[in-house]
């Protein structure tokens, strides 16, 4: 989790922002909290000072005038109107307006000495206010006002915890979603040119992706048309190294081929004292042919080009016979090819070209392995996220490579050693050939050091799910 959270730009960008919004959230909270101020605030009872003496009177002389129902009534629509609650009481302290919830008799009573004392001003204390009132026939009243909250309860206030938790959630599931949002608008494109680089990795030297990135104005999209500059730039080098490499081949061939006219020419008019040298140019002028041969191969399959169709071909059957023949040529230098295990595969691709890929493995295996030893071939099937795979392996006896060297083996013209491929008669394009065809065919080769000596070339290949 923690490789994840430290590789992955869009969780970095999501998180980042989700965390900052809840520290916004709980800023607010706790301002709110120490002004004593927003949801969590205490309410607290306000006197605005209404017109009590007015309102006294008014209540007397409705209760002398028109009764208690009348009184009750009044009383009613203040509460309703402005949010106070009014009572009034006797000399007695005996309650004249009808409420459930009036003051006990030992209160009225206290409140009406408080108010008695008071020389006809308002008592007040948090919460309520009264007044001593004298009605047109000279009785004595008591006035009480209950007040209400300042400001009147907003909905949502004093709400319980469980209902400001689920608006707490809702808060962060909307900045969650929103965040994600913005973190997934700054990464996609670069997702996109993550893809499209790997896609070039590969070979495909075609792939653009400004086009992807909409109408995006950003260094994003500057970075995108900068990439589908070099991509262009790249693709015609390669492309013009490609048409040099086959034009020079060919142009080549020619004056080869004049050559060995001229070479038998000169046999049938010389004397044995030059057929030695008359040989050699021969065997110079056949590795030179192999040479101009194996680079028009290897321009053809890094073109994407064979002279046949695809066909559905039988790996096992095709690996035998390349090991059948890799055997019989090994038999003069003391060495053998075997097969190991054999399953059922079926490709569909290029027959000579996958051909070539196999045997050139296979030969260069029987140069290096140690005389007296055997070159195992395998062939066996597994499958990788529901796609079947053939596995094509190729072990030698030999003293192995290098680890740091590796890498390099299937570059053209890529020699181990010094002079190594030219002392055994190879020209450094087998490998690279190789690498070529299996991409091609969308598969991976690759080298590793054995176990005990020797090198192991595995190649990867992807095989249909049945024979068609």
């Amino acid at each position: 989790m923690k490789n994840l959270f430290r590789n992955n730009l869009f969780i970095k960008i999501c998180l980042s922002f989700w965390v900052t919004t809840l520290f916004m959230i709980g800023a607010v909270l706790t301002v709110d909290w120490l002004t004593d101020t927003g949801p969590f605030r205490t309410p607290k009872p306000f006197m605005p000072g209404p017109p009590f003496p007015a309102y006294g009177q008014t209540l007397v002389w409705i209760l002398e005038h028109e009764g208690r129902a009348s009184l009750n009534a009044f009383a009613r629509r203040i509460q309703k109107e402005t949010g106070f609650q009014v009572s009034l009481a006797d000399e007695n302290g005996v309650a004249l307006i009808d409420r459930p919830e009036q003051t006990d008799f030992k209160t009225r009573t206290g409140i009406s000495v408080k108010v008695g004392n008071n020389g006809g001003e308002p008592w007040r204390e948090e919460g309520r206010a009264a007044l001593r009132v004298i009605g047109p026939t000279g009785k004595a009243y008591t006035m009480t006002v209950h007040a209400p909250l300042k400001p009147p309860p907003p909905p949502g206030e004093n709400q319980p915890w469980g209902m400001i938790l689920f608006r707490l959630l809702v808060v962060l599931a909307v900045s969650g979603f929103i965040c994600y949002l913005l973190a997934r608008y700054l990464t996609a494109p670069i997702l996109k040119l993550g893809a499209a680089v790997r896609q070039m990795a590969t070979g495909d030297l075609s792939v653009r992706i400004s086009h992807a990135l909409g109408n995006r104005k950003d260094e994003i999209a500057r970075l995108a048309l900068d990439f589908d500059r070099m991509a262009e730039r790249i693709e015609s080098l390669v492309n013009n190294k490609r048409i040099l490499l086959r034009d020079i081949s060919h142009e080549l061939r020619s004056p080869l081929a004049r050559l060995n006219v001229a070479l038998e020419l000169c046999r049938k008019e010389s004397d044995t004292i030059h057929e030695k040298a008359l040989h050699r140019i021969e065997r110079e002028s056949a590795k030179l042919n192999e040479l101009i041969e194996s680079l028009l191969i290897l321009n053809r399959v890094e073109s994407g080009i064979s002279t046949t169709q695809p066909t559905i071909i039988d790996l096992a059957k095709l690996i035998q016979e390349r090991v059948d023949d890799a055997d019989f040529e090994a038999k003069s230098l003391n060495r053998g090819v075997k097969t190991t295990n054999m399953e059922t595969c079926f490709t569909e691709g290029y027959e000579d070209l996958l051909c070539r890929a196999i045997d050139n493995v296979a030969r260069n295996a029987v140069r290096y392995t140690a005389d007296g030893t055997i070159v195992e071939v395998a062939l066996r099937r597994c499958e990788k996220n529901g796609a079947g795979t053939g596995v094509i392996t190729i072990r030698d006896h030999g003293q192995g490579v290098p680890e740091e060297l590796l890498p390099c083996l299937f570059q053209a013209f890529y020699r181990v050693g010094e002079g190594r491929e030219r002392e055994t008669g190879g020209t450094g394009l087998g490998l690279a050939i190789t690498e070529a065809a299996i991409r091609l065919h969308g598969g991976q080769v690759h080298a590793a050091n054995a176990d005990g000596g020797g090198l192991i070339v595995e190649i990867s290949l992807p095989v249909l799910s049945k024979k068609e």
